[in-house]
C-alpha cells in the first residue's frame, strides 16, 4: 500500500503542477491579448490619422477599419472574464467530501490524492479545451493586425503619402 500511496501522492503533485501551468498559460495570454489591442490602437491612430489627412480612406483604408474592429472583437473574447476556469478545489467541497462526509468516515491520504488527482485530470481536459479555443482567437487576432498595417500602409502609398 504504501507504493499506492507514493504513486497517489505523485498523481496529485503532477495534476496541480499541469493546472497551475495552465494558469499560467491563461494569464500569459490574456496579457498578451492586452499588448495585441494595444499594437493596434497605436497603429491605428498614427495610420489612420495620416490616412484620413485628405478626408477619404479608400478600400484599403476600410480594410484596416474593419481589421481593426474584428481584431478588438477578438482580443475582447480573449480577455472577457469566464468562470468555466477550474484551476482549484473549493475548500467548503473539499472539506465536506474527504474529510466530513455524511455518510461515511473521513477518507485516508492516499485516497484523497487519488481523487483529488482525477479530479484535477478532468479540469486540466476542459481547461485545455477552452484555452485551445481562446488560442485560436488570439492567433486570428495577431494575423489580423498584419492585415491592419499592411492596409494602413496601402491606403499611404495609394494617398502618395
Amino acid at each position: 500500500m504504501r507504493g499506492a500511496a507514493a504513486g497517489y501522492e505523485l498523481a496529485y503533485v503532477e495534476a496541480r503542477r499541469a493546472l497551475d501551468d495552465q494558469e499560467a498559460a491563461v494569464n500569459d495570454l490574456r496579457s498578451r491579448a492586452g499588448v495585441l489591442i494595444a499594437a493596434a490602437a497605436v497603429t491605428t491612430s498614427f495610420f489612420g490619422g495620416a490616412a484620413l489627412a485628405d478626408g477619404h480612406l479608400g478600400v484599403a483604408g476600410w480594410l484596416a477599419v474593419v481589421a481593426f474592429v474584428v481584431l478588438g472583437a477578438s482580443v475582447l473574447a480573449v480577455l472577457w472574464p469566464r468562470h468555466q476556469w477550474a484551476f482549484n478545489v473549493d475548500a467548503r467541497e473539499y472539506i465536506e467530501t474527504y474529510l466530513e462526509p455524511d455518510d461515511s468516515e473521513a477518507l485516508d491520504v492516499p485516497a484523497i490524492h487519488r481523487d483529488l488527482a482525477l479530479h484535477m485530470a478532468e479540469s486540466f481536459r476542459a481547461n485545455r479545451r477552452h484555452l485551445r479555443s481562446l488560442l485560436s482567437t488570439f492567433r486570428l487576432a495577431a494575423a489580423l493586425l498584419i492585415v491592419e498595417v499592411s492596409a494602413w500602409v496601402a491606403a499611404l502609398i495609394a494617398q502618395g503619402n
